[in-house]
């Protein structure tokens, strides 16, 4: 009978434990900043920089190799930067990790409406 006893304890034991784990829901990061993007500059994969802006300026492009114009809102965690574009719903998030990101600035930086189509005024 004791021995019954144990093996019942030690699967209840068990199952407690794997339906914990099975909860359906990961731990979230801690996000360390979150917003709209006003500007990115990242190392690409080939090391070269790349980035956007969210201005309509060409020349504003962090690192001079990348987009304007952009409308972007970003999560950063210690590990990665979450990208969403709002006025893209066809794309899904893009993820970049912490360790390629140059530099970051958050904030509409007084755009409220962005026009992704738009081309940029002359210089």
């Amino acid at each position: 009978m004791r021995k019954q006893n144990g093996y019942a304890i030690l699967t209840a034991c068990v199952l407690g434990v794997i339906c914990a784990g099975c909860s359906g829901r990961a731990p979230r990061a801690a996000v360390v900043a979150e917003g709209v993007i006003l500007s990115l500059e990242y190392k690409q994969g080939d090391d070269k920089p790349g980035g956007f802006t969210r201005m309509n300026l060409a020349a504003a492009v962090p690192g001079g190799n990348g987009s304007w114009n952009v409308d972007a809102y970003g999560r950063l965690t210690r590990d990665y930067l979450i990208i969403t574009r709002p006025q893209r719903k066809d794309l899904g998030p893009e993820v970049i990790p912490a360790s390629r990101i140059v530099s970051i600035q958050f904030g509409d930086g007084g755009i409220k409406t962005v026009n992704e189509n738009q081309t940029a005024p002359a210089r």
